[in-house]
């Protein structure tokens, strides 16, 4: 348990640096044609299992994220705040696995952050909207 909770420190540390890092020239102007409104590190991090990690960045949409330019439509709609983005509706199991969700950057200058833990991935998807897992 000690050693999860340590690598879950060093990857959100890590994880923050590569976002501040690929941020900052974005917020530096944020008018500059060509820029990012967006840059997010969303991370997924099971109790037990791997943690992972995906960079995404809106308009120009892209990244890591299997599906950029839905999270972004998703972001756009709520100001870049992953906590607004509505629930998606559907049953999930009972099962007890929790996961810790979380998505730190910047949204057109702003710094932006989201952390919660769910009791399983299923319940994680459906009150992040997806925006975290597709």
């Amino acid at each position: 348990m000690h050693m999860s909770r340590a690598r879950l420190g060093w990857a959100a540390v890590l994880a923050g640096m590569a976002v501040l890092a690929q941020a900052a020239p974005a917020q530096a102007a944020p008018g500059r044609a060509g820029g990012p409104s967006g840059a997010y590190l969303l991370m997924v991090a099971p109790e037990h299992g791997p943690v992972t990690a995906v960079n995404l960045w809106c308009r120009p949409d892209g990244g890591t994220h299997p599906a950029p330019s839905r999270a972004c439509d998703q972001l756009e709609s709520v100001d870049g705040e992953v906590g607004r983005i509505g629930v998606q509706q559907g049953a999930c199991t009972l099962e007890y696995a929790p996961v810790r969700v979380s998505a730190d950057g910047r949204w057109r200058g702003r710094a932006r952050h989201f952390a919660q833990t769910y009791p399983n991935r299923c319940a994680a998807m459906r009150r992040t909207g997806g925006v975290l897992f597709r």
